[in-house]
Parts: C-alpha cells; sequence; structure tokens
C-alpha cells in the first residue's frame, strides 16, 4: 500500500514539475518574442525621455501597455504611427511587446 501512495506521489510531482517548465519556457518564448518585436519601437522609444513628445515605454506596467497598444490599433488614440504600427500586430504579439518592456529597463 505505501509503495502505491508513493508511485502515485512520484507522479503528480512529475507532472507538476513538467507543467511548471511548460509554463516557464511559454513564458520565455514570449519575452523573446517582444525582444523580437521591439526592435522596430526602439527606433523612436529608444530615445525617449520626459520631455520629447515620445513616450518611455520601458518598464510600463504589462497590462497598461497593452491597452494603449489595443487603443492604437483601434484609432481610439490619434497618432497615425503608432496607428500603422499597431494595426499589424495580433493580439499575442501585443502580449509579447508589453511583457518584454514592462521587464526591460531603457537601454
Amino acid at each position: 500500500m505505501m509503495s502505491r501512495v508513493l508511485s502515485l506521489l512520484t507522479i503528480v510531482a512529475t507532472a507538476m514539475w513538467l507543467t511548471t517548465g511548460v509554463a516557464t519556457a511559454a513564458c520565455a518564448a514570449d519575452i523573446e518574442l517582444g525582444r523580437y518585436l521591439a526592435t522596430e519601437c526602439l527606433t523612436c522609444h529608444r530615445a525617449a525621455t520626459a520631455t520629447t513628445a515620445i513616450p518611455n515605454i520601458f518598464g510600463v506596467p504589462e497590462a497598461n501597455l497593452a491597452e494603449v497598444i489595443k487603443a492604437y490599433r483601434a484609432k481610439q488614440l490619434p497618432n497615425a504611427v503608432m496607428q500603422n504600427i499597431a494595426a499589424r500586430l495580433t493580439d499575442d504579439e501585443i502580449a509579447a511587446l508589453a511583457l518584454y518592456f514592462s521587464k526591460t529597463s531603457k537601454p
């Protein structure tokens, strides 16, 4: 009986470990996609300061940045350049960018 319980616990522990590994890998893939997509953003936003018209997006909370990008995509915010860029992004790409910038300091 005890060996059966130990076998069951081993199976459960292994399943939990594998699930955690998959979740971590998925998160890493998203942030890597965000890093890749961010190269276009950096063209303008790298030079952003408190006194420029282009905002600093480094360290902005993930949910806030995703909401703003989606608003540009829906043309709810006025900026033709940002509307054009955001229009090409899927929800997954927006999420990846938001994750990347929320975790990244300005270079």
